[in-house]
């Protein structure tokens, strides 16, 4: 951290479960879904459950029936439904259509379109996922099976210190599919509440010798005004003996971002600007003096929007990747894998951001409130001569790069009546800004600031363009005597920053793993299957601090500014003179601090931001595959034993010194996945489980402090347990007609161990004094208890002349303690994409809609929600020849708007615009 005087922006209903009969907690559930989206889904159903006999008598005429190779998406679905189909336990599965050829430019949309999968856009592209109600953190994601390490950018507010990852790191084109097991198996690795993705890769003896594949296109962003080149090839060989095989990949993507928005950094009430306010204020026109009791004590209710802000971020994302494999086949039976896939992200970004002081009373000069909101406000400037200011402008530039690298070496073995596989290997992933360049501005100029739902207006006496009513920090305010670490003092004040490392995030892991199935003969048991797991992972997050300050006057227009383009708040709802503004771009920012920072106070590691957590995880398992008559499916147990080191940093008075706490955890997860085939075409399915996921790396080795003095403190909580759940599925499929299908998925996932920050009395022992004392504590801890309901109806099919439908709905519903709700849950998820196929023409249209959803707590504990987003999306493609196709695609059609709230949708929190993306490309195959 910089210093509090540096920037104030952060960057980044549930009632208690009664225990109702399952079936009756479901019914009630469907009786609260709203009438649009029931004939919304009703329509789609219809669609979908008319067209078996178009779909049977086109697939007679055009698949199998003439010998035809089905190709396009058809196939992609087709390959897709039949993974389902015989899938052991309930999955969804995205498939490529082709070598090099997924279904979007991003893997999270890819899988968007699959029923009860979420994605969050808050920068455009999906990025993560919540699956069946559960928040990404509680998610896991492996590719081939193996774990994979996650580390972020830094300037995203996603939540770097749990175990999610970041989809848009991942390059579809070396993908075969993606599968999402939404209820485990023993095999499966432990470490998801909500659902497990699985990403298999391409592999050289899966492919014909000499497959060459080849995209590249161009990508424009209409908001950006800006587009740029992506491409990616694939090539693959093997020997005519099928010995050998080598499989090499590559990705460029470039990505052009300008997003421009609205905050407000948070809310306080009227009797802010009541206490203090002079006689000659007015409130709805009155003076504040002639006020009734009722009025007065309706405006002290209402909330107001403090440090209303303008915000603009520009970022050029550019990820390079590699993708190796090398397959060896000594024998029949034994095949030996490696592979590799290295990733190297450039997020470099600027943003800047201009907003007002929350002042309380003492300038304010006039109020309008209605509806518990105070939607506008007006405060008198800071008079010639006097120091003071009355709002700010932030200006950051930050270098971020995000380094994945993953090595793993795989074997499979079959032996008679066995079949052994395996796989040891290192993944590491590294992540943040490094350095971070911050520069900030004052003003004195009296403003009027409100907000009322999305509209917001920002007016201050000049416009914001104007250069010279941004002063420096020192220019507004005056001079402070500072004492820097080392002892030396400088009389002047903070403009800014260079912290290196800063949220600076290394995640590693070597792991080894070890299965065998082996075939029997025991009455309805057909194979077991046992094996082990070990891995140890460390997770570790650092910032080195430093402060810039200055004895200098100057202001904006001494310094190499510019200012916003007008059209980047179109469609915002903001007013007044506050947008365009003036701000600077990186090389402006650098400069500016080498030309005025003449006191520089390396402060060293930042301790409070500081953990380093170490697990070591041994995990074996036994599972029994069983099949009679036309019933199926396993049954096993999962053992987990984690060892967890966690250290951090504690702070007794004026002692800080580094703590290391040391915890093991042993659970038994049992599962059992039963499948009934009902019939040629209609499978049945019930699954139940124990499952786990771990606690996020900053609970459990957060920053410490404690006061032996008022027997109070704050932290983390290395004694934390994982998150708990028994889950249930239960899901009936029908499968009328090739590549098409219809079904209904009913899950409940009963959560407990929910880690929530509480302020508790608990008896520690003090690291630093030895005393051991009970303190009230605010720390992360176990005990919440939630639960997730819901269902969901998904299908495709094949109509008439080359059309078809992918549609799917999902409910979901949160019983918890706590009235905002689990994070990330949308009651209501609804996709649609239509699609048209007929010789060489392609094309798709997908939509998204998910009804809105808890976000998080932010500042003073406002209960941020995100409101209802859609995603229009659009694809077409047409083969010139065999060996070449050309493809054009436009995503966010509806240039939707992201819209974040506290509390209540007429309190905004974030509004932003990403823009709309349209792309063409070239696809070249041999």
């Amino acid at each position: 951290m910089i210093g509090p005087n540096t920037s104030i922006r952060d960057q980044g209903g549930g009632r208690p479960y009664t225990g109702e009969i399952f079936g009756a907690h479901c019914a009630k559930l469907l009786g609260e879904i709203r009438m649009t989206l029931r004939h919304l889904l009703l329509i789609t159903t219809t669609a979908m459950v008319a067209a078996p006999v178009a779909a049977q008598a086109q697939s007679v005429s055009s698949n199998e029936a003439d010998g035809i190779v089905v190709t396009g998406i058809r196939a992609s679905l087709r390959d897709a439904i039949e993974i389902k189909r015989k899938a052991s336990s309930i999955v969804d599965v995205i498939s490529a259509e082709d070598v090099g050829k997924f279904p979007d430019a991003n893997v999270a949309d890819s899988l968007a379109r699959l029923p009860g999968v979420t994605v969050d856009r808050q920068f455009g592209e999906g990025e993560q996922l919540s699956i069946a109600g559960v928040e990404p953190a509680l998610n896991r994601l492996t590719i081939d099976g193996h774990s994979v390490a996650s580390a972020d950018w830094g300037g995203n507010p996603s939540d770097r210190s749990s175990r999610s990852f970041n989809y848009s790191l991942l390059s579809p084109s070396i993908i075969s599919q993606a599968v999402v097991y939404k209820t485990p198996e023993a095999r499966l690795q432990e470490g998801a509440i909500g659902a497990s993705v699985d990403v298999v890769t391409r592999k050289p003896l899966d492919l014909d010798s000499n497959t060459f594949r080849f995209n590249g296109g161009y990508e424009y962003n209409d908001r950006a005004d800006r587009g740029s080149i992506r491409g990616n090839a694939l090539y693959s060989w093997k020997n005519a003996d099928e010995t050998i095989g080598i499989l090499a990949a590559a990705n460029y993507d470039k990505e052009q971002l300008s997003r421009a928005g609205v905050a407000v950094y948070w809310y306080r009430t009227g009797q802010a600007l009541l206490d203090n306010a002079p006689s000659t204020a007015t409130v709805n026109g009155k003076a504040i003096t002639d006020l009734t009791e009722d009025e007065r004590s309706e405006f002290a209710s209402s909330r107001f929007a403090s440090f209303l802000a303008r915000e603009f971020f520009k970022q050029e994302r550019e990820r390079i990747g590699f993708n190796g494999a090398i397959q060896v086949r000594p024998s029949d039976n034994l095949k030996l894998t490696g592979t590799a896939l290295i990733i190297r992200g450039n997020y470099d970004n600027v943003s800047n951001s201009m907003y007002t002081y929350g002042y309380e009373g003492s300038r304010l000069i006039s109020a309008q409130f209605s509806g518990g909101l105070v939607t506008q406000a007006t405060f008198s400037g800071i008079a010639d001569g006097q120091t003071g200011s009355t709002g700010q402008l932030d200006t950051l530039y930050r270098r971020t790069r995000v380094k994945n690298d993953t090595y793993s070496l795989a074997y499979e073995w079959e032996p008679d009546g066995w079949h052994v596989t395996g796989n040891v290997g290192y993944t590491r992933a590294s992540g943040g800004k490094d350095p971070e360049y911050l520069l900030d501005f004052r003003t004195q100029q009296g403003f009027t600031s409100g907000a009322n739902g999305r509209n917001t207006t920002v007016d201050w006496d000049s416009p914001a363009t104007d250069p010279t009513k941004w002063l420096s920090n020192y220019t507004a305010n005056g001079g402070e005597n500072i004492t820097a670490s080392d002892g030396r003092t400088f009389f002047g004040r903070q403009i800014g920053g260079i912290p290196t490392k800063s949220g600076f995030t290394l995640d590693k892991e070597w792991f080894t793993e070890a299965n065998a199935v082996h075939d029997l003969n025991a009455g309805p048991f057909t194979q077991l299957l046992f094996g082990a797991r070990f891995t140890s992972h460390e997770n570790s997050n650092t910032t080195y601090s430093n402060a810039i300050f200055t004895d200098q006057d100057f202001t904006l227009a001494d310094l190499d500014y510019n200012v916003l383009p007008s059209g980047l708040y179109d469609g915002l709802g903001t007013s007044g003179n506050g947008a365009p503004y003036v701000g600077m771009d990186k090389d402006g920012i650098i400069a500016a601090l080498a030309k005025y920072g003449n006191f520089t106070d390396d402060r060293g590691l930042a301790k409070g931001e500081y953990w380093l957590v170490k697990e070591k995880i041994a995990a074996g398992y036994a599972q029994a595959n069983f099949e009679t008559g036309k019933l199926r499916g396993n049954v096993g147990v999962r053992f987990v034993s984690t060892k967890t080191e966690s250290n951090f940093y504690a702070q007794s008075g004026s002692t800080v010194q580094l703590v290391q706490y040391n915890k093991t955890d042993n659970r038994f997860l049992p599962s059992i996945n039963v499948i009934y085939d009902a019939g040629d075409t209609v499978v049945l399915r019930a699954a139940a489980a124990k499952v786990m996921s771990r606690p996020r790396y900053s609970d459990l080795a957060g920053y410490l402090s404690l006061t032996d003095s008022t027997l109070s403190g704050s932290g983390g909580n290395p004694d934390l347990k994982p998150y708990l759940a028994t889950n249930f599925g239960f899901s009936a499929e029908w499968y009328f007609a090739p590549g098409s299908f219809l079904s209904g998925e009913v899950f409940y996932r009963d959560i407990s161990n929910y880690v929530g920050n509480e302020t508790l009395e608990t008896e520690l022992t003090n690291p630093i004094t030895g005393n051991t004392l009970t303190y009230a504590v605010s720390r992360p801890v176990n005990g919440g208890k939630a639960s997730v309901t819901g269902f969901s109806i998904s299908g495709n099919t094949n109509l008439a002349w080359g059309f078809g439908i992918q549609a799917s709905y999902t409910f979901a519903d949160a019983e918890t303690s706590k009235a905002e709700g689990l994070p990330f849950l949308s009651r209501n998820t609804i996709q649609i994409s239509p699609y048209y196929e007929n010789g060489p023409f392609q094309a798709r249209v997908s939509y998204n809609r998910r009804s809105k959803y808890f976000y998080r707590f932010g500042r003073q504990q406002s209960q941020d929600y995100t409101d209802a987003y859609r995603q229009l999306d659009a694809q077409v493609s047409y083969a010139i020849n065999e060996n070449l196709s050309v493809t054009a695609t436009a995503s966010n059609l509806l240039d939707e708007t992201y819209y974040q709230y506290s509390s209540t949708k007429n309190a905004p929190t974030s509004i932003y615009k990403n823009g709309r993306v349209y792309s063409a490309s070239m696809t070249a195959k041999f």
